[in-house]
């Protein structure tokens, strides 16, 4: 047990370190860290200390990226001549476009790489209460997870949407704010558009987290029940204790997910990292204390984290007022307009988000249905495999913003070839990484599958069953981490509409091939479902921005 702790505060040390490196290296074109080093005037326009997009410069409306990201077509700061004759125009645009994937490409890594490193750590918190309770037996490690799954379920179902849309949304206004960058008029419109919009997504927030709490105190029962988990069942005290306790921090969760959603559609993913580290350090603390000095046991690894979670959302909040001013009550009447764009996107996605939550839920059911051993390998390998390819994230986090921001953005001179490329660019590189990192991930847990499950989990029945279906459950990581930028890409185009329809293509083959088994259910058979669900995300998403139609129409530009 203490060598666990060491580890985690080890690699939680090591993060901070490298956040320092990506820091200190960020190049000095990235909107978000030069705007924030540039932006020093007390007078800003977001309010008392917070930081500027725009600043003014000479008497004009400028802004730091305005001034530094490499003219697309020859105009700017930069001071390029303009050329007539078609030869060198053309030149000039080809030489332009490589400087421009040259800074997508930096602006990639800046936003993917502090999100990679809190994806890495975030995930920690499910594996170190599943490593402690472990520690208590197959029944607290299988009720515990039960109520995991049920908690993410619910969660998933409303907190996916307000993740989802506030990313794409809020780039899609910076974007906007870029190409209004030389009229003075449409800057100030940006900047208050992009106060209303954060606005919005923190009250539906606020809103959503209320809700949640109210469902899980009222329905607990009913929903552990629903998972198969009758109270006849050994795992039920423990399921229905998680759950009870994790009720009361769904507010802190989804304010924690949806501020997480907003630094990202502002290119800015390092700030959140920080105070993703700052919980993930502190559950690692608090969990052993409640679960076994106050002998809180499954309850008391769900208490660990809602504190850790409430403990460092407080500071997160307060960041994201100094970089765009939050005013609720003040905007109140203008928040209709961005909260209807919030609920027509959300609405698409939160049909999206109950067939993928349909799906994990059948697939969890009928884990539960095997038994305590089998249920507990399965919350087990879902939570490792979880922990492995969420980190995937940080791929689709980049690609969305980026993609978004690039599409919204109304600059004159950016041809449509260009801009084809660009996005091309962004698509490709972003599939390339994604399965990459999926792919080295899964190969290394692979080959490191003892020491990860003896570090997981004491049960030696349980050990056994994980490693039986260790295959199909990474090959199911790995088309995992190829649906996570595949689905970025359709979410940055603000594709919400397809998205919706694909996922719930995936349903329908994963829970279909649940019951074509019948009762000759096993876990292996629920794994290679869920292979089947992942694989079916990546191929529907190819052929939707191959196809070229709708909002990817722009990319037939690329064509001529």
């Amino acid at each position: 047990m203490d060598r666990l702790l060491v580890l985690l505060l080890l690699f939680t040390t090591s993060i901070t370190i490298c956040t320092s490196f990506v820091n200190n290296h960020n190049h000095p074109n990235n909107p978000i860290y030069s705007s924030t080093r540039s932006s020093s005037s007390k007078n800003n326009a977001f309010g008392g200390g917070s930081t500027s997009i725009l600043t003014k410069s000479n008497g004009r409306q400028s802004s730091s990226w305005w001034k530094d990201i490499p003219t697309r077509g020859g105009g700017g700061d930069r001071g390029s001549t303009r050329i007539n004759s078609s030869s060198s125009s053309f030149s000039s645009s080809s030489s332009n476009n490589d400087e421009s994937t040259k800074q997508l490409t930096r602006d990639f890594f800046t936003i993917a790489i502090p999100a990679f490193l809190q994806l890495a750590a975030e995930p920690l918190a499910s594996l170190v209460d599943t490593a402690y309770l472990g520690r208590l037996g197959p029944e607290v490690l299988g009720g515990a997870g039960v109520a995991i799954s049920a908690q993410y379920a619910v969660s998933k179902l409303y907190n996916d949407p307000l993740l989802r849309t506030s990313i794409s949304l809020v780039a899609s206004e910076e974007g906007k704010a870029r190409g209004n960058a030389s009229d003075e008029g449409g800057v100030e419109k940006a900047k208050k558009d992009l106060s209303v919009a954060v606005s919005s997504a923190l009250l539906l927030a606020l809103v959503v987290g209320v809700v949640q709490l109210v469902i899980y105190a009222c329905l607990a029962s009913g929903i552990i029940n629903f998972m198969g988990v009758t109270q006849q069942s050994p795992m039920f005290h423990s399921a229905l204790s998680y759950l009870r306790m994790r009720a009361f921090g769904t507010p802190a969760a989804t304010l924690w997910l949806v501020t997480n959603g907003i630094f990202r559609g502002l290119g800015d993913t390092r700030t959140p990292l920080i105070y993703a580290l700052a919980f993930t350090s502190m559950n690692a603390i608090l969990d052993p204390l409640f679960i076994f000095t106050f002998n809180f046991g499954a309850s008391g690894a769900a208490l660990g984290t809602l504190i850790a979670q409430y403990i460092a959302l407080v500071p997160l909040l307060f960041a994201l007022n100094r970089r765009v001013a939050v005013d609720i009550v003040g905007q109140f009447s203008q928040l209709k307009v961005a909260m209807g764009a919030y609920m027509k996107a959300g609405g698409y996605v939160l049909f999206r988000t109950l067939g993928k939550v349909l799906a994990y839920s059948v697939c969890a059911r009928e884990a539960a249905l095997l038994g305590p051993i089998a249920a507990a390998a399965y919350n087990l390998t879902f939570q490792l495999g979880f922990a492995t390819t969420q980190i995937c994230e940080a791929v689709a986090v980049a690609v969305q913003t980026l993609l978004a921001r690039e599409i919204a953005t109304d600059d004159q001179s950016t041809t449509a070839v260009n801009k084809a490329k660009n996005v091309r660019h962004l698509i490709n590189s972003s599939i390339l990484v994604g399965g990459a990192v999926a792919l080295s991930l899964s190969g290394v847990t692979f080959l490191k599958r003892d020491s990860v499950l003896k570090g997981l989990t004491s049960s030696v029945d349980v050990r056994k069953v994980s490693m039986r279906i260790f295959p199909a459950v990474l090959v199911t990581q790995v088309m995992k981490g190829f649906a996570y930028p595949v689905n970025g890409i359709i979410m940055g185009g603000l594709d919400w509409k397809f998205t919706m329809i694909a996922m719930w293509a995936a349903n329908f083959i994963c829970v279909g091939m649940l019951k074509l088994f019948g009762d000759a259910m096993t876990l292996n058979k629920i794994w290679w479902a869920l292979a089947a669900f992942m694989g079916t995300q990546v191929i529907t998403g190819i052929i939707r921005f191959q196809s070229k139609t709708g909002v990817w129409k722009l990319l037939k530009a690329d064509e001529k």
